[in-house]
């Protein structure tokens, strides 16, 4: 079920102009007035996660339900709309900041060793810095959503190879806006609407750094980095969207009984 739900989400990333344009009123950052930013697609900076990872089975090497922990810290290098590029203004930086928990497993198939990581729990969220912008670390920062974990997981070969420690990741979030930062296409503030909000996050895994399959005493725990960058779309259900298409259903069934 969790690779089906992981196949889906790396699919869904094909597709970013499908995803619901939001707007991002930054005016309160850049000190200009009515200054906005429309998009539907927010492209991350490459990062390192740092992670911990348990010997949870007690077998002394990584094989099955060890307790796999991810944080960090990555910053936005572009807005984008469809396929234009929007940039970030130069007065600020925005960040995501997350930490995820779950289970991590080695699987061996026809000669090829994967690590499957299946999240259970964490938080995560966006941040605009103005402190010492172009510096690349998040300095305190206002936070202007925050994202919480439905589901979601990774799939990285560990293969010795020319593929070996790369892989894809794809999360399921729960979105919740701060007041006064993002609106809907009919300029409804998005922290006051009640339709379910969800992101999806699809991470690239490029390298594991550090990684051991052997833990150094039984038991033990170890601590490695994964190298990823990432993109994240917004699903933000409008009213008025959902009343034109209740509209649309009246109009079928009133049609369908005319001709009864």
């Amino acid at each position: 079920m969790k690779k089906l739900l992981l196949a889906s989400l790396i699919t869904s990333a094909s597709f970013a102009a499908s995803a619901d344009v939001v707007t991002f009123d930054d005016s309160s950052f850049n000190l200009t007035a009515g200054s906005k930013v429309v998009f539907d697609f927010i492209d991350f900076d490459t990062d390192k996660a740092n992670v911990t990872q348990t010997d949870s089975d007690n077998n002394g090497n990584i094989t099955v339900n060890e307790a796999f922990s991810e944080e960090g810290v990555t910053d936005i290098v572009n807005f984008k709309m469809g396929t234009t590029q929007l940039g970030v203004d130069a007065a600020y930086e925005v960040f995501y900041k997350y930490a995820f928990s779950g289970i991590a497993t080695t699987t061996d198939v026809n000669g090829k060793r994967t690590l499957d990581v299946t999240f259970n729990a964490g938080t995560s969220g966006l941040y605009v810095d103005t402190a010492n912008v172009g510096n690349g670390v998040l300095d305190g920062g206002t936070q202007i959503a925050s994202l919480g974990l439905n589901e979601g997981g990774c799939s990285i070969d560990i293969t010795p190879g020319p593929l070996q420690n790369k892989g894809f990741c794809g999360l399921d979030l729960n979105l919740n806006f701060s007041a006064g930062y993002f609106f809907d296409q009919n300029g409804v503030d998005l922290s006051t609407t009640a339709n379910a909000k969800s992101a999806t996050l699809i991470v690239t895994v490029q390298d594991i750094l550090g990684l051991n399959f052997d833990y150094p005493v039984v038991g033990g725990t170890q601590n490695f980095q994964i190298q990823h960058d990432g993109n994240m779309t917004f699903n933000v259900p409008e009213p008025a969207s959902v009343a034109i298409l209740g509209l649309g259903l009246l109009g079928f069934a009133g049609a369908r009984r005319s001709k009864a």
